[in-house]
């Protein structure tokens, strides 16, 4: 399966060796905890309407990654589950309540949801990351949830600085 690649943010998951990429998920919850904590008083404000603000996208990622944790799990005590695929109308319903949530909470949850993950895929070792999963018509192995969870988290990173960085200079 070929290593998860955005042109947007320049994320390659190939350049990650399986250590790298463990350890690059664990340090995520450090890096929204520092972004977050520094946003001051534009943490909930949107730096334009379609986008969204550092809260928002602070509790989307928490969310992406514990639906990493789960996929994991599945993969590595089912053989090959498969799901069907996520609805926009979900994605959309759990969105509402983003502007509204504790970032304290957020954070904490965000870490444990990355260090759960490191975890999960560590101590299952990775001679068996090739086992996946399919939700929809696409098929995952926990080698490319383990990247996507990543470079979801990274991406989103990267969209709160540059929304921020927006905000600032609007003042």
């Amino acid at each position: 399966m070929a290593s998860e690649h955005c042109d947007a943010c320049g994320f390659d998951g190939a350049r990650y060796d399986n250590g790298s990429l463990l350890d690059a998920l664990r340090a995520q919850g450090g890096y929204w905890h520092t972004l977050l904590a520094t946003s001051g008083s534009d943490l909930r404000l949107r730096p334009q309407p379609e986008v969204w603000s550092a809260i928002e996208y602070a509790a989307h990622t928490r969310d992406v990654i514990a639906l990493h944790v789960y996929g994991v799990e599945q993969a590595l005590t089912n053989d090959e589950p498969v799901f069907p695929s996520i609805s926009d109308d979900l994605v959309e319903s759990a969105a509402t309540t983003y502007g509204d949530a504790d970032s304290d909470e957020v954070v904490a949850e965000l870490t444990a949801q990355v260090t759960r993950l490191a975890e999960v895929a560590h101590d299952a070792g990775d001679d068996i990351w090739a086992r996946g999963l399919t939700i929809g018509d696409a098929r995952s192995d926990v080698r490319r949830l383990l990247e996507h969870a990543l470079h979801d988290s990274m991406h989103h990173l990267s969209d709160v600085e540059r929304g921020l960085a927006l905000l600032r200079s609007q003042v």
